[in-house]
């Protein structure tokens, strides 16, 4: 795993943890949770953080 998928998956982990500790989850939080991971890494990218 690359150091961009490692950020996208902590990021989209760390959503959905924020959102139900318990796991108790619907199916909307996992698109949540992605559109989170996906703006993460966008975000970075912009700034010059990570390299796409």
């Amino acid at each position: 795993m690359n150091e961009l998928q490692k950020i996208w998956l902590n990021a989209y982990n760390g959503w959905l943890m924020a959102v139900s500790p318990s796991g108790e989850l619907h199916p909307t939080d996992y698109t949540a949770a992605r559109e989170h991971a996906d703006a993460v890494l966008s975000s970075l990218e912009k700034a010059g953080e990570v390299q796409p």
